[in-house]
């Protein structure tokens, strides 16, 4: 089992082992949806900002190949990296693979925290908090002695799943809330979608970076001789979240519009697009490139679907677009209903048309620019962090 050292130097008494009575930062064991590499999610932001108090460990999702091996490396100051094991393929669909996995899971890295803290100067920090946003990692957490359990609900696993397999979410996710002492979400319209809790859950919505998209920047090369307007969009062209039949009406109605949709993209998703030439559908880029395409925007636009399966989704695009000083017109999804300007929300084909001429008019208006920064200030994951943080060390002062 791989393992790293790291000198105490650098390392800050956290509040929560405060109020525990423990020396030394604590550790936090995220069991994250996404993996390390995806860097673009709410997990990978948190996971950065609970470092201000605590040592964290992110671990990945199992793979779907088998592995034994479980390797733990540095990828930050007081942050690092997990790829457990799959002791057998399927876990995602049979559940005692899943437990199985789990098991061996927990007392791999059980060992690796026991090996390592030995290595840190002064009295090792036992205080642990496991952390939950993939549902089926709920077997760990009575396997890792941990001090608190968090459960942060960012999507409802099930709903990505084929209809025999939600059984087996299901139950997953009924278990990893049961076992949390705080439940956390992402969107105000994911509570009443979670099973019953013991605790109320507490809403901590997504957030930006709006330091990394800023108004003034680089600008992605393949948007520079389209014709402008650019309507830009950043994420998945599928059939669950995105109204491929919204955009298509628009872009018929106004072919002087160039719609730019950057993301994956599904047959289905896309069929609704087929033949519109102001509509360019473009491959996926990496985290790091976001900005300098959201910067080529004119208008940012949110087109998902009301009333679906994921329209309690909070789409951090959102803060995103406005962080680079761009406006934004959405579908009215419950999460953005209670922003106000400068988001504007349009139900319908034909709203939507009247809300992006409407915001086009005021675009590149500095004042306007300077309203949708500060909003996205207001949003930033630094400022969802210090939320995050006082709300476990509150919880540690009732423990």
């Amino acid at each position: 089992m791989a393992s790293t050292s790291v000198t105490s130097a650098g390392l800050r008494r956290g509040p929560f082992l405060a109020a525990a009575g423990r020396t030394g930062p604590g550790w936090v064991l995220m069991f994250s949806g996404s993996p390390w590499r995806a860097a673009a999610h709410r997990q990978h932001a948190l996971a950065q900002e609970l470092t201000v108090d605590w040592r964290v460990i992110f671990v990945d999702p199992p793979g779907n190949r088998p592995r034994w091996r479980c390797t733990v490396r540095p990828v930050g100051d007081s942050l690092w990296h997990a790829v457990p094991p799959a002791v057998l393929p399927l876990g995602r669909h049979l559940p005692v693979v899943n437990r199985l996995t789990r098991r061996v899971e927990a007392a791999l890295l059980d060992r690796w925290l026991r090996q390592h803290t030995r290595r840190l100067a002064g009295d090792p920090p036992r205080a642990r908090i496991v952390w939950l946003d993939e549902d089926l990692a709920w077997p760990v957490a009575a396997r890792l002695d941990p001090t608190t359990v968090v459960y942060d609900a960012t999507d409802l696993d099930w709903t990505f799943t084929r209809r025999w397999n939600r059984p087996h979410l299901r139950r997953a996710l009924r278990a990893a809330v049961a076992a949390a002492d705080l439940v956390l979400a992402s969107s105000s319209a994911l509570p009443e979608r979670l099973p019953a809790t013991r605790h109320i859950p507490v809403v901590v919505a997504n957030g930006c970076d709006p330091h990394r998209f800023t108004a003034d920047g680089p600008v992605a090369t393949a948007l520079a001789d389209l014709p402008r307007p650019i309507l830009g969009y950043l994420g998945a062209v599928d059939t669950r979240a995105f109204d491929a039949d919204l955009v298509a009406t628009v872009a018929r109605n106004r072919p002087e519009w160039t719609f730019v949709l950057v993301g994956p993209s599904t047959r289905a998703g896309r069929a609704p697009l087929a033949g519109l030439p102001n509509v360019r559908l473009r491959p996926p880029v990496p985290f790091a490139d976001a900005p300098a395409m959201v910067r080529g925007f004119d208008i940012g636009i949110i087109p998902y679907r009301v009333g679906g399966l994921v329209d309690y989704v909070h789409p951090k695009k959102c803060f995103e677009y406005l962080a680079a000083g761009r406006p934004v017109v959405a579908t009215p999804l419950p999460a953005l209903r209670d922003l106000g300007e400068p988001v504007r929300l349009a139900a319908t084909a034909t709203r939507f048309e009247a809300a992006v001429e409407e915001e086009l008019r005021t675009a590149w208006c500095p004042e306007a620019v300077a309203v949708r920064r500060a909003t996205a200030a207001r949003h930033s994951w630094a400022t969802r962090g210090t939320r995050l943080r006082k709300l476990l060390t509150e919880l540690a002062e009732l423990r």
